[in-house]
């Protein structure tokens, strides 16, 4: 069966589509309106290929298919697939205003419909992710009964969970690598990025209780309020895609198309985000995961996103044997991963020594966390040591090149 829908931004028409709900596809685009108020790769390709981009856009908007918990998310949920699950509630996100507004329904507005200012609670979706009885211990606020929720586009691999509480939306999100101390390594970034005095997401640590197991999560508040949205940097590079090389080097064409936009302390931030980076030995620095935050009213670009999922770092993916904190690797606009000394090749931010003194004080506070946490980490008091001496390690790394 297919309907047409109009995308919308905020209360801004863009474009026209026609969607096939048997299929969950994007069949054809039918009228253009304000093409400079959508996602800006779908603004910047070619319009012969803008359907494709399109349904690229739709489907890294949802839950992918590969996330631990898909199953029983389907099962409680009642689709057919985790894709049809993207299209409902009329596609809507809390990284951006966009949504999908049936061509039928055309007196409905973005006003009566939001996350960001109407209710919705999470128990479901709790006890989908983290398993039965999840819901009920999550301090939700929400007294809506609905099954409306803006989890349906709460992309990403890890298991996560948007809740509402005293009219804020929180994000839940538990661990997935080796050694799960990805929470930890977020609260960890979180001082550190205090330290280089740059945009940061504050993270703090929870444990989500279900009937069979405890879990451990990182809590942070939405990056953006209800007037803005969340570019990532795949798509601030697509008003540049004839120079993109996916190497370290792309780093210099992303910076000067920021600098176009006039965003501010650009330079500044991107440093000190990298000089994070190479402390914390961040495997997954991926061009999805750090941007800029645009005006969606406006469409002016107003800072750089504030920084965020720093956790797959400190080796929490890598078998114990093979942990290595003198070299390490990394990511930097690249698909795969470099030895962290690269990086050395972009950085030209300044130290301080009051900031590496205050970094190297961090080193305790980053033991106290792994030892209090250790039960739902399973590590042992020896690997807590060599993360430990790790991390003093990285340190040291740092003032030697500085």
């Amino acid at each position: 069966m297919k309907e047409k829908y109009i995308l919308m931004n905020q209360n801004t028409e863009v474009l026209k589509f026609e969607f096939d709900k048997d299929l969950n596809v994007i069949t054809n685009i039918e009228e253009i309106y304000n093409i400079e108020y959508a996602p800006l790769n779908i603004k910047n390709i070619d319009d012969e290929k803008r359907v494709i981009e399109l349904n690229n856009w739709f489907n890294e908007r949802g839950i992918p298919v590969y996330r631990d918990n898909v199953k029983e998310i389907i099962e409680i949920f009642g689709v057919n697939s985790i894709k049809e699950l993207t299209s409902r509630d009329y596609a809507l996100s809390l990284s951006d205003q966009y949504w999908f507004k049936p061509e039928k329904d055309s007196n409905l507005q973005w006003e009566n419909i939001n996350y960001f200012d109407k209710d919705y609670n999470s128990f479901s979706f709790a006890d989908a992710t983290y398993g039965s009885g999840a819901g009920t211990t999550l301090k939700q606020t929400s007294n809506e009964h609905s099954d409306r929720t803006p989890n349906n586009t709460a992309n990403g691999q890890l298991k996560k969970v948007w809740i509402k509480q005293n009219n804020e939306n929180y994000l839940y999100k538990g661990a997935g690598t080796i050694h799960n101390f990805e929470p930890i390594n977020e609260v960890l970034a979180s001082k550190i990025c205090e330290i280089l005095e740059v945009p940061y997401v504050e993270y703090s640590i929870e444990i989500i209780h279900s009937k069979r197991q405890d879990n451990l999560v990182s809590v942070c508040k939405c990056i953006i309020d209800k007037n803005e949205e969340i570019i990532p940097a795949h798509s601030i590079l697509t008003e540049e895609k004839g120079k993109i090389t996916k190497t370290i080097e792309d780093y210099y064409t992303y910076l000067q198309i920021l600098k176009k936009h006039n965003v501010p302390d650009a330079e500044e931030y991107l440093q000190k985000m990298f000089l994070l980076d190479y402390i914390m030995l961040n495997e997954d620095r991926h061009l999805n995961n750090f941007g800029i935050i645009r005006d969606v009213q406006t469409l002016e670009w107003k800072r750089i996103c504030p920084i965020f999922d720093t956790g797959r770092s400190m080796n929490t993916n890598v078998t114990t044997s093979y942990w290595d904190f003198k070299e390490g690797e990394v990511k930097c606009f690249t698909k795969e991963l470099i030895p962290s000394r690269k990086l050395e090749k972009i950085l030209k931010k300044d130290i301080t020594d009051s900031q590496i003194k205050k970094l190297k004080e961090l080193a305790d506070f980053y033991r106290s966390m792994l030892v209090e946490y250790k039960n739902y980490t399973k590590l042992s008091d020896e690997e807590i040591n060599k993360l430990y001496e790790g991390y003093k390690k990285r340190i040291e790394c740092l003032e030697e090149k500085a």
